[in-house]
C-alpha cells in the first residue's frame, strides 16, 4: 500500500492512463478515497478496482465528473448512490460493474444520463433489493450484458436502447418488462434460471423485445420457457440459431424442452443456420418445421458421439432438408478416427432430401 502512495501522491505530474487496484486483503475507505481522487487529478482514462473494504462505501463524486475516463470497472462492495445531475463523464465507453448495490431506482438513470457517449455495459451478480423500476435507456449504447440481478425478480426492467447490437441476458424471467427500441439488434444471448413462480407475461415480454434478431444464442435449458409465452412472437428475421447444453444439461425436462425446441422452430420461418449440441437431437420435432424443409442452409452438431440413436437422428435432417447444403458433425473427445469414418460412411449411404448437401464429420 505505501508503493500506491508514493506512485501517486510524490510524483505529481506524472499522468496515469490505466489504474488497475487488485486488493484480497481489507483497506481502509479513506485511504482509498485518497487514491481514486488522485488518479482522477492525473488524468486517468482507465479504472479498474476489484477490492474488498471493510463495509460497502459509495464511490467517490470525484470519479463521476472524470472528463478523461474511457473505462469503468468496479467489483465488490461498493453501493451506487448517484444524485441527480452530478455525473458528468463525456469520454465513458466501457462500463462494467459487478457485485455493486443498487441504491435506488434513480441510480442508474442517473449515472447514464451523464455518460453520452456510453457503448459498452456489462451488469454482474449485481444487488436489487432497493430497486422497483430499473431503468436503462441510452440513445448510443451498442453492448449490454446482464448476469444475474440479485434479489431483483419483483423490479420492473425497463430496456430503451436504439443503437443496441449486442444484448446478452443471463437471469431468471423478471415480474414485468418494458423493452423498447431494440431494431438494431444484431445478435442476443439468452440464459433463463428455472424458476417456480409465474413468468407468463415476463417471458412473452422479453421474447417479443428480441423478435427482430438476425442471430440468436438461446441455452438449452431455456427451451421449455418458449412455452409460457402466449403467444411465441414470430422471429421473422432470425437467420441463424445457435442452442449449446452443459454438463448438467442431463438433470433438464426432455419432454418440456422438445416441445419447447418444436414451438421455437415453428416460429423461425427465415432460418438458415443452425448449431447445437448433441444432447438436442432429443428434442427433434415429429412435425417437421417449414424452415427445415425449405429454408435451412446449414447444421453443425457439438459434442457428437458414434452411439446408434444419434446417428439415426441425425437421419432426420438428410431426409427433410429440402434446402439444406451443408452438414458439420464436430464429434466428441473420444470418438476416433475409425468411428468418424464409420459415422460418415452410414450418413454418407443415408437418403437426403437435398442434392447438393455436404457432409463434414470433425
Amino acid at each position: 500500500m505505501s508503493f500506491v502512495d508514493r506512485m501517486l501522491f510524490l510524483y505529481n505530474t506524472t499522468i496515469v492512463d490505466k489504474f488497475r487496484l487488485k486488493c484480497r486483503s481489507m483497506i481502509d475507505s479513506n485511504r482509498f478515497y485518497g487514491w481514486i481522487s488522485a488518479a482522477v487529478h492525473r488524468g486517468v482514462k482507465h479504472l479498474d478496482l476489484n477490492i474488498y473494504l471493510d463495509k460497502f462505501i459509495t464511490l467517490p463524486d470525484v470519479l463521476f465528473t472524470c472528463r478523461t475516463l474511457v473505462s469503468l470497472k468496479v467489483d465488490k462492495d461498493f453501493v451506487l448512490d448517484v444524485p441527480r445531475g452530478v455525473v458528468h463523464l463525456p469520454n465513458l465507453n466501457t462500463l462494467h460493474l459487478e457485485s455493486v448495490k443498487f441504491l435506488n431506482d434513480d441510480s442508474i438513470k442517473n449515472l447514464l444520463s451523464g455518460c453520452s457517449n456510453l457503448e459498452d455495459m456489462v451488469l454482474k451478480q449485481c444487488y436489487m433489493e432497493n430497486i422497483s423500476k430499473f431503468n436503462i435507456s441510452h440513445q448510443l449504447l451498442k453492448r449490454l450484458t446482464i448476469d444475474y440481478l440479485y434479489d431483483g425478480y419483483h423490479c420492473w426492467l425497463m430496456i430503451d436502447t436504439p443503437n443496441l447490437a449486442y444484448f446478452k441476458y443471463l437471469d431468471s424471467i423478471k415480474a414485468r418488462y418494458s423493452i423498447e427500441n431494440l431494431q438494431s439488434l444484431v445478435k442476443a444471448d439468452i440464459y433463463i434460471f428455472k424458476t417456480n413462480y409465474t413468468v407468463q407475461d415476463g417471458a412473452t415480454t422479453l421474447f417479443g423485445g428480441i423478435c427482430n434478431v438476425p442471430s440468436l444464442i438461446l441455452w438449452v435449458t431455456s427451451l421449455e420457457l418458449l412455452l409460457s409465452c402466449k403467444p411465441l412472437p414470430v422471429f421473422a428475421t432470425l437467420v441463424k440459431l445457435k442452442i449449446p447444453c452443459y454438463d448438467l444439461c442431463r438433470e433438464y425436462s426432455y419432454i418440456r424442452g422438445g416441445k419447447g425446441l418444436e414451438t421455437l422452430l415453428s416460429s423461425l420461418p427465415a432460418l438458415e443456420k443452425l448449431e447445437f449440441s448433441q444432447e438436442v437431437l432429443c428434442f427433434l420435432p415429429a412435425n417437421v418445421p417449414s424452415c427445415l424443409l425449405y429454408k435451412l442452409k446449414a447444421i453443425k452438431i457439438t459434442n457428437f458421439t458414434d452411439e446408434k440413436h444419434c446417428i439415426g437422428k441425425a437421419k432426420y435432417f438428410l431426409e427433410n432438408g429440402g434446402a439444406l447444403q451443408k452438414l458439420t458433425i464436430l464429434t466428441a473427445p473420444d470418438v476416433s478416427a475409425e468411428k468418424q469414418l464409420k459415422i460418415s460412411n452410414v450418413l454418407s449411404a443415408s437418403p437426403r432430401e437435398s442434392k447438393q448437401l455436404c457432409i463434414l464429420i470433425v
